[in-house]
C-alpha cells in the first residue's frame, strides 16, 4: 500500500507541476501583452511616441493576440495552443535571422532594452516555450477537456 500511496503523490505532483507550468506560458503571455498595450497607451497620452502609424498598428495587434493567447492557454483552448506555438515558431525564426544579421531591422521596432539582450530573451523564452508546450503531457492537456 505505500508503493500505491507514494505513486499516487507523484502523479498528482506531475500533474499539478504541468499545470503549473502551463499557466506560467499563460500569465507571461498575459503580462508581454498588457505591459506592452500600456506602455503603448502611456507613449501616445504622452505624445512621446515616434513610431510610425504601421508599426504601432502592429504592435498593438500583436499585443492583443499575446494576450488573448495567455488567457487561451490558461482555459486549455486547443486552437490557442496551436496559435501559441505558430506564433513562438515565427518568433524563434525571426529572431535567429536577426541574430545571424539575415534581417535588419529598422529604428521603429526598437525598445528601451538594448537590441541583442532582448533578442537573446526572446530567443530563450520562445525556444522555453515550444519545448516545453511540445511534451507529450502538454499536448495531452489541450487534447482533453478537464
Amino acid at each position: 500500500m505505500g508503493g500505491y500511496a507514494k505513486t499516487g503523490w507523484l502523479r498528482y505532483y506531475k500533474i499539478m507541476n504541468l499545470r503549473q507550468g502551463i499557466s506560467v506560458f499563460g500569465i507571461i503571455e498575459i503580462l508581454i501583452g498588457s505591459f506592452t498595450l500600456s506602455g503603448v497607451a502611456t507613449s501616445l497620452v504622452l505624445g512621446t511616441s515616434q513610431k510610425p502609424l504601421g508599426v504601432l498598428i502592429f504592435v498593438v495587434c500583436a499585443a492583443v493576440v499575446s494576450l488573448g493567447l495567455g488567457v487561451g492557454i490558461l482555459r486549455r483552448n486547443r486552437p490557442c495552443y496551436y496559435l501559441l506555438l505558430f506564433f513562438a515558431s515565427l518568433v524563434l525564426a525571426s529572431k535567429l535571422l536577426i541574430i545571424a544579421k539575415v534581417i535588419v531591422l529598422s529604428g521603429a521596432l526598437e525598445t528601451v532594452i538594448p537590441s541583442p539582450v532582448k533578442n537573446i530573451i526572446s530567443l530563450a523564452y520562445h525556444l522555453l516555450l515550444i519545448l516545453y508546450l511540445t511534451l507529450p503531457s502538454s499536448r495531452r492537456a489541450f487534447s482533453r477537456k478537464e
